[in-house]
């Protein structure tokens, strides 16, 4: 059951972000290409959302568990059916969009030295034992919903009905429930998933997102992609002794919404602001937007991400500005007279 899963995690969210990215993209040439790590990305935020209404369903419509996992089932099918009518249509007319690996050229040296780090966090944190993260009750959270068959039905620690209510806020984050249907759907031990199985997506979304974020940056320079993925994976290794730090978020406690924000949907969210088109980029960054405020703990549903594309928004008008034109080539005119 765990190949089975292993294959879901990586097909299905695949199917659904080739399937968004290909209707919205349509007949543009070049700028239509699809990415195998972008529609990954955004399938993944598409099955965060669905496991967010589900859990909003068994919160507030107190639905048991054992209701909502068949309509987990019936929901991802669905939405598979759906995205893989454009991309079958995209794919018998324009196939040469699908990019599924980077463009050939260059050594084979630095992309194998990035697959050893990276495969070197893999088996790290899918066969070390978990370090547990301070207040972090989620494997608790995931037994609970089973145990009860029932979104926050009793108290994770204590086993027994909540005596006072919870922070509505709280109650809203959908996350253990996402861990709770993918545990109960192929019959992984919770604590295996959460601690162990997740990790290893999240790592392998981190990398996707970086990758993106350099194909941004370098464009077609393959030797300073993969010097920057390599980089990142250093900073992780480094990284992973102090709790406040993104290596610790990767390979000790990726399960977690915060993790998931600072390695995937921070980044991802960055690499949507850099390009020029809001047009094209405006569905990513909303669902950035959505799965923080569905994964972890924000004021009001109003996160980094949002605050990050605000910032780079007024950055950006500001930088087209006339007045920021006037000053740049004045400035640039004292160099050159300076020179």
């Amino acid at each position: 059951m765990i190949i089975l899963l292993w294959l879901s995690l990586a097909l299905a969210p695949w199917l659904l972000g080739a399937g968004i990215l290909a209707a919205l993209r349509g007949r543009k040439g070049a700028a239509g290409v699809i990415h195998m790590t972008d529609a990954w990305i955004m399938g993944s935020m598409c099955c965060v959302g669905l496991a967010q209404a589900l859990h909003l369903l068994g919160t507030f419509g107190h639905m048991p568990l054992s209701r909502l996992t068949p309509l987990w089932h019936v929901g991802i099918a669905a939405l598979c059916i759906l995205a893989s009518v454009p991309v079958a249509i995209t794919w018998r007319r324009h196939r040469e969009r699908f990019r599924l690996l980077p463009q050939n050229g260059g050594s084979f040296v630095l992309p194998g030295i990035f697959l050893l780090l990276a495969l070197l966090q893999v088996v790290y944190v899918y066969c070390m034992p978990a370090i547990i993260a301070p207040g972090d009750i989620m494997t608790e959270t995931v037994r609970s919903f089973q145990a009860a068959d029932g979104i926050y039905l009793v108290n994770p620690l204590t086993g027994q009905a909540y005596t006072q209510g919870m922070s509505m806020r709280h109650r809203v984050l959908g996350l253990p429930t996402l861990y709770t249907l993918l545990s109960v759907s192929f019959s992984v031990d919770s604590s295996l998933l959460v601690q162990n199985l997740i990790p290893v997506a999240v790592i392998a979304g981190a990398y996707m997102v970086y990758y993106r974020l350099a194909r941004q940056l370098f464009e077609d320079d393959l030797k300073k992609k993969y010097l920057m993925l390599i980089l990142v994976s250093l900073i992780f290794w480094c990284g992973e002794g102090a709790v406040w730090l993104d290596g610790y978020a990767a390979l000790h406690g990726a399960w977690l919404g915060t993790s998931i924000r600072n390695l995937i949907l921070l980044p991802y969210a960055l690499s949507l602001g850099l390009q020029k088109d809001p047009r094209r980029t405006w569905p990513g960054m909303l669902l950035c937007v959505l799965t923080e405020a569905c994964v972890c703990w924000t004021f009001n549903g109003l996160g980094l991400c949002l605050l990050l594309l605000a910032v780079m928004t007024v950055l950006g008008r500001i930088g087209s500005s006339r007045l920021h034109r006037r000053l740049a080539a004045r400035i640039s005119g004292r160099e050159e007279a300076g020179g």
